[in-house]
């Protein structure tokens, strides 16, 4: 998958519920996102509340800029630092 292609593919799985699997693999990839010094906070607490991964609400991630409440979702996304 392209980039963009995983970009939408953590959207539509931001907007639309997710399967159990898929949103406990969300939590477990937030939580080490929640933990590294990359995860910076920024303005997208307002237009990305996240309710079921609250660890990195409002932040994103420092090396590729992506908004952590959508790559961690992405199942085709990879952590630019291979952390998950």
């Amino acid at each position: 998958m392209s980039k963009v292609e995983n970009i939408l593919d953590g959207w539509k799985s931001y907007l639309i519920p997710m399967q159990r699997a898929k949103l406990d693999e969300a939590k477990r990839r937030a939580k080490i996102c929640s933990e590294c010094p990359d995860a910076k906070h920024g303005s997208h607490t307002a237009v990305l509340p996240d309710y079921s991964v609250k660890e990195i609400q409002g932040h994103y991630c420092g090396v590729c800029k992506c908004p952590l409440s959508t790559a961690v979702r992405s199942k085709n996304y990879e952590c630019p630092k291979n952390k998950w």
